[in-house]
């Protein structure tokens, strides 16, 4: 395995991954109506039903995840808690003008019979027509997966998705997010810095909390709803960890091992407040040229928010820069 693409899979948080059709296996009886069979690869299956079965914009939907083990049928049992949560939902619409971070756990706690049947469930309100994108990540047996589902919505609207907002500031609320990111134009299968700057009116935002274990929750998408990814705040500890990477001495074997157990590490360990603001660094290695849409969620001041921006990224052409110029105040990388 080459080292930019274990870097790829560490900086997106073990959870970018290839997401082929999950084919009705043979003998199968028809899936019901209000069930759809989520994508990915790996031993595992995981359905989402909704309730009712056709969604309407802006009534209260039931989703309700099963997931099973692909060869006997059973239910997953002994799944690991990440970042404060059992499975992490990411719902996005495909054309980006909505997005969702949610989870069974803010609705209500899981019970023992919850996690011996592998089920979750939580309401939730598509807020227009239109085509939806889920993406639902889980760790078992020190292992990440996802899962992806394509939801429609009422009747989605004929007009194309609109073209994408490269602004650097958007506000949110009384809160003011600047992007900044190193090198300046990201290349695709190299290492990017991004920086969220967070300020309050005029003044920097210094009084930032944890939201599930992070200073930020990054969840994103290039804009043909490929390439997910899910990462979070670059602290000098993942620095450290991911330094471990450039060890030419291991193999791809060792180094595939090294990295799966290092992203369950990461995510399981205490939560720890690092940056108070107003900056947090982002490390990402985005994978393929395209427009991404990336969704930074977090709390300053103790109030969550997600910031939405669009960020181009190019193929690597000859005479430009790969080079990261840290551009955190006080913060040069190093562990």
């Amino acid at each position: 395995m080459s080292t930019a693409r274990a870097l790829r899979l560490a900086l997106g948080a073990g959870l970018l991954c290839l997401l082929p059709a999950c084919g009705q296996q043979a003998g199968e009886p028809q899936a019901m109506a209000g069930v759809i069979e989520g994508q990915g690869a790996g031993p595992y299956r995981m359905r989402l039903g909704t309730a009712p079965a056709a969604i309407k914009p802006g009534e209260e939907t039931r989703l309700t995840w099963q997931l099973t083990h692909a060869a006997s049928g059973k239910p997953v049992e002994q799944l690991q808690v990440m970042h404060e949560r059992v499975v992490h939902n990411f719902i996005v619409n495909l054309d980006f003008s909505s997005f969702a971070h949610i989870h069974h756990e803010d609705f209500k706690a899981l019970t023992a019979d919850d996690l011996k049947r592998a089920t979750f469930t939580l309401p939730y309100r598509f807020p227009r027509a239109g085509h939806y994108r889920i993406v639902s990540d889980f760790t078992h047996r020190n292992r990440n997966w996802i899962r992806q589902f394509d939801v429609t919505v009422g009747t989605p609207p004929p007009q194309p998705t609109p073209p994408a907002d490269f602004s650097t500031v958007q506000t949110v609320g009384e809160f003011q997010g600047r992007l900044s990111m190193s090198p300046a134009v990201p290349v695709a299968g190299y290492e990017t810095e991004l920086v969220l700057k967070l300020a309050r009116g005029d003044a920097p935002v210094t009084d930032l909390a944890l939201i599930l274990g992070s200073e930020v929750h990054v969840a994103l998408w290039r804009e043909d709803g490929q390439h997910f990814g899910h990462t979070h705040s670059y602290t000098p500890h993942m620095a450290s960890m991911l330094g471990a990477m450039h060890d030419k001495a291991l193999d791809a074997d060792a180094r595939a091992r090294m990295m799966a157990d290092m992203m369950v590490m990461m995510m399981n360990m205490p939560a720890e407040l690092v940056f108070h603001g107003p900056e947090i660094p982002i490390h990402y290695v985005f994978p393929e040229p395209g427009v991404y849409h990336l969704f930074l969620q977090c709390a300053p001041g103790g109030t969550p928010r997600v910031f939405h921006f669009a960020v181009k990224v190019e193929h690597w052409r000859e005479g430009m820069t790969t080079r990261i110029d840290s551009i955190v105040t006080g913060h040069d990388g190093a562990p």
